[in-house]
C-alpha cells in the first residue's frame, strides 16, 4: 500500500501544484487529462525517485554520491516518462496536451532541457525534505481507502477513454 498511497497523494498533489502554476502564469484551466484531480506523472515520478533512491542506498554508501546519481539519472528517466507520456496522450487525445517547443533546448515538444532539470532536483528536494513528512501522512492511510481510492481511479481512466472514444467515433462520422 505504501508505493499505490505515495502514488495517489503525489498524483492529487501534482494536480493542485500545477493547476496553481497554470493560473499563476495563465497557462491553461486546470492540470491533468482525467476527469478527477490527480494527475499521474507527479505520481509516477515520485515512486520512480522511491525506487531509485532505495536501489541506489543499497549500491551508494555515500549519501551525497547518492543524491548526485539520483539527480542524474532522474534527469533521464524522469525524461523518458514525460516524453513516452506526451507522445502517447497525444495519440490518445489527437493534439498535444503539452507543447514545450516555445521554450529553449527542447527537445520535441513533449520535453526540454529546463524542465528536465527541474524534475531532477524536485526529485533530490523530495527525498531529503519532503519524503520523510510524507511517509508520516501515507503510512497512517487506512488499507479501505486505498482501495476505494484505486477503484475510483481505475474508473476515472475508463470513463475518460470511453468518452474519449465516443467522441473519435461521432468526428469520424
Amino acid at each position: 500500500m505504501y508505493y499505490l498511497n505515495n502514488f495517489f497523494l503525489f498524483s492529487i498533489f501534482g494536480f493542485f501544484f500545477e493547476t496553481l502554476i497554470f493560473y499563476i502564469f495563465n497557462i491553461h484551466k486546470y492540470s491533468g487529462f482525467l476527469y478527477l484531480w490527480w494527475t499521474p506523472f507527479y505520481g509516477s515520478g515520485v515512486l520512480i525517485t522511491i525506487l531509485l533512491y532505495n536501489y541506489l542506498s543499497t549500491k551508494i554508501s555515500d549519501k551525497k554520491r547518492r543524491l548526485i546519481t539520483l539527480f542524474i539519472l532522474n534527469f533521464f528517466i524522469l525524461s523518458l516518462l514525460e516524453f513516452g507520456g506526451g507522445l502517447f496522450l497525444e495519440k490518445l487525445y489527437g493534439y498535444p496536451l503539452w507543447d514545450y517547443t516555445p521554450l529553449p533546448l527542447n527537445v520535441g515538444k513533449h520535453i526540454s532541457v529546463g524542465t528536465s532539470l527541474l524534475w531532477s532536483v524536485f526529485s533530490v528536494l523530495y527525498i531529503l525534505f519532503i519524503k520523510k513528512h510524507s511517509d508520516k501522512i501515507v503510512s497512517k492511510i487506512p488499507r479501505a481507502i486505498t482501495i476505494i481510492v484505486t477503484i475510483i481511479f481505475i474508473l476515472d481512466n475508463i470513463l475518460t477513454i470511453t468518452k474519449l472514444i465516443s467522441i473519435k467515433e461521432m468526428l469520424i462520422k
